[in-house]
């Protein structure tokens, strides 16, 4: 009965271990902090009022569906994320719109302690430089909250790729599904975390002198699963449109910025070289003159973080560190429990933790350095290496603004930051350490947040709630919901609302009102007007430039499908008076925030076309609609032109008899035609590569909608790339939730065993 006795009280004990454990966490700490600075920074926000950042504009109506779901313009890459983002929204109301910059901060301070280990002064200290830092700052201000989540998890997938090629086979799965939910909540992840499990495997292979084939096999298993659960990125990216253009305008573009005193390389490593100056924000570096100096003293400590990581002494034994990147905190103190209960002698040697520390220590240098000389772009000693890349790499163009890569360099900063500090404390002896390690706490909270000292009450004052007039919300009932788009002025992708506080957001109108809008996607940045591949935009920015001769502009826009026009007054609104004056709208509202006005031509999705003639730019289309014998709704202009002003061979067609109640919508990806005269017919819907009725591929307008042929028996107009996005849809899940149940399973497993 005795060894009965005896597992039994193993048992016990180890439970009662990871009970301790989960109570004294040596996160805890980590996690208030973090808690503690989501609050400061949000301060401002907490209500029920919505937040509306540069590229964050999340209004009460978006859709849970859009047309980027449905692979409308190749660009599936963020759909998983905004779907949640959508829910939320509709759950949540105001609050999911700062909500996500809120739990950044306590993911991204306990992720980047857990990644640094050691003491909880290393952990906070690493915790706090992640979270409050000018990388983090610019991102805040430009609304790229999904990336941020994404950043904040950045640590949490570190630590999986340094288990990923040491230790039990199965590891490599979860760092394939950290990989997955990254991309999924940006795609910069996909080459961002992809270098921390090269720089894994580097340092794995050869400071543990682990077997080529292991490490080779576990990477190709990585890749290829990543591959499998991305399918629903690649497959509608390989078969559809881009919305926008890609090449060394972008490039150009979106380049790093340089300091104006110190250049670019200081600017990088100083986390800093966002690629839009302006307007706003007031930096940290503006407000703080000696900002250099705070950011030498950070290199300082990292410099001593380095050598610490990479010549561990007693003390990092004493202090067990490296085994969590290993192994959880939970799982760390049952295996100790049982190892001391049953053969103190065979307890895991301690020679293991420098080893293992080493190996953190060498994968943070190569992709903190790596991050950095990328972070450059095209600009720098290595800036050959980045624009060959850039031009050759399959979807190394998402990387665009590399500035992105600043991210890696702010992990391993962190990191060695936390170790830095750690050293600072661990100096002298008696009173002497004693007031070293008040020194290092407060360094290591302080210096980071007086780096960054105005990122509190919402970037100092830059940041607060935007009520939207309630004028939106009576439009938005004016106009109902269903088949019909709305066209929003004016014509900008970003623009000021007084609301904003003049501040400068990305159109609301798509979230704002339940119908399809059509709104400017035009940059208009660094001297670039815009690099919308649309030539519906391209048209509509070719009747704006016309509006003086224009006289009938629903007739001109009926053809988009475009029911309603709405003008918001901001901005420069009173150029576009000349609505007023057409013949065909009528104003259906008119408050001091907006105007909207119903498209009397408009005549549904689509349109029978009775006679096609030529047409060299825009400016054809109006004199025809200012024609005594007027233009009817279902005019078109066929063609492939990709700038109507530069001419080209199109068409118009002439009165048609046949009315548009021939074409039905059935989805956005599908258009029903009903049988009836033979002949070309219009579909409101924006031209994309892949339309077809009947095996016959669909022709582009150039206002930039369908035109097809249809026989008498009419069809079913399919946008037939939407079969591969289902599938990769179904696909894609279907693996991740495998291997998600795969890498479960075997931890249990494992833990069993031990």
């Amino acid at each position: 009965m005795r060894p009965v006795a005896r597992r039994r009280s193993l048992t016990d004990f180890a439970r009662e271990s990871r009970i301790a454990q989960r109570v004294i966490q040596p996160d805890s700490l980590n996690l208030v902090v973090g808690l503690t600075l989501g609050l400061l920074v949000c301060a401002p926000f907490l209500g029920g009022v919505r937040v509306f950042l540069l590229d964050w504009t999340l209004g009460p109506h978006a859709a849970l569906v859009t047309p980027a779901t449905l692979g409308l313009n190749g660009l599936t890459s963020g759909v998983a994320a905004s779907y949640v983002v959508s829910i939320a929204n509709q759950l949540l109301g105001a609050v999911a719109t700062w909500l996500p910059l809120f739990i950044f901060f306590p993911i991204a301070t306990v992720g980047a302690g857990r990644l640094a280990g050691r003491s909880p002064m290393s952990r906070l200290a690493a915790g706090t430089l992640y979270a409050v830092n000018p990388f983090v700052f610019n991102r805040i201000y430009a609304g790229h909250l999904l990336l941020l989540i994404g950043y904040a998890l950045l640590p949490w997938a570190a630590v999986s790729a340094l288990r990923a090629f040491s230790g039990h086979r199965g590891r490599w799965i979860t760092t394939a599904l950290w990989w997955t939910v990254l991309t999924a909540l940006s795609p910069h992840f996909s080459w961002i975390f992809g270098l921390v499990i090269l720089g894994a495997l580097i340092s794995t292979y050869f400071i543990e002198h682990r077997a080529v084939r292991s490490v080779i096999s576990r990477l190709i298993a990585i890749v290829a699963a990543f591959v499998a659960m991305n399918l629903y990125i690649i497959w509608p990216h390989l078969v559809t449109s881009l919305p926008t253009s890609v090449g060394s305008v972008s490039m150009d573009l979106y380049r790093t910025a340089s300091d104006p005193h110190l250049g670019l390389f200081a600017n990088v490593l100083a986390l800093y070289g966002f690629w839009r100056l302006g307007p706003g924000p007031t930096l940290p570096k503006d407000i703080i003159a000696g900002w250099p100096f705070l950011m030498f003293a950070i290199l300082l400590i990292v410099g001593a973080g380095v050598r610490r990581g990479l010549r561990p002494d007693q003390s990092d034994v004493a202090l067990g560190t490296s085994d969590e990147h290993f192994t959880t905190v939970g799982e760390e103190a049952t295996r100790a429990a049982l190892t001391t209960a049953q053969t103190p002698s065979a307890r895991v040697s301690p020679s293991s933790s420098p080893l293992r520390s080493r190996t953190l220590a060498v994968t943070l240098i190569i992709v903190g350095v790596c991050g950095y000389f990328l972070a450059l772009g095209s600009q720098g000693p290595t800036g050959a290496v980045f624009t060959w890349m850039y031009n050759s790499v399959p979807f190394f163009a998402i990387m665009r603004e590399p500035q992105k890569f600043v991210m890696l360099l702010a992990l391993a900063m962190a990191v060695f930051f936390g170790w830095g500090i750690e050293r600072v404390a661990h100096l002298g002896e008696g009173s002497s350490r004693r007031t070293n390690l008040v020194v290092a706490i407060l360094l290591g909270v302080a210096l980071p947040l007086g780096y960054s000292a105005n990122i509190f009450d919402g970037l100092g004052g830059q940041l607060s709630t935007s009520r939207v007039p309630g004028a939106y919300e009576q439009a938005n009932t004016l106009m109902g919901s269903g088949v019909g788009n709305v066209v929003s002025f004016p014509w900008h992708l970003y623009m000021a609302y007084p609301f904003t506080n003049g501040r400068v957001v990305a159109n609301i109108a798509p979230s704002t009102f339940e119908r399809p809008v059509i709104s400017g996607d035009n940059v208009q940045s660094g001297g670039v007007s815009t690099q919308s591949t649309s030539q519906r935009s391209s048209y509509i920015e070719g009747l704006l430039a016309h509006s003086n001769e224009i006289h009938h502009f629903g007739a001109l826009v009926a053809p988009l499908g475009v029911k309603y026009v709405a003008l918001a007054k901001a901005v420069d609104w009173t150029s576009y008076q000349w609505l007023g004056h057409q013949s065909d709208l009528r104003l259906i509202l008119n408050t001091p925030a907006l105007e909207v006005w119903r498209n009397l031509t408009y005549a549904g999705v689509g349109t029978p076309v009775a006679r096609v003639v030529a047409v060299t730019s825009v400016r054809d289309l109006i004199n025809a609609s200012n024609a005594p014998t007027s233009l009817s709704v279902g005019a078109v202009a066929a063609g492939t032109l990709t700038n109507l002003e530069s001419g080209g061979v199109g068409s118009i067609s002439g009165a048609g008899t046949a009315t548009s109640s021939r074409v039905r919508e059935l989805s956005p990806v599908a258009y029903r035609i009903s049988p009836g005269r033979p002949g070309w017919v219009e579909v409101a819907a924006p031209y994309q590569r892949g339309w077809s009725i009947n095996g016959r591929a669909a022709v582009m307008t150039a206002q930039g909608t369908l035109l097809v042929r249809v026989g008498a028996r009419g069809g079913v107009l399919r946008f037939t790339p939407w079969a591969v996005v289902r599938l990769s849809y179904a696909v894609s899940p279907t693996i991740f939730v495998g291997l998600a149940a795969i890498s479960v399973w075997a931890r249990r497993r494992q833990r069993t065993r031990t």
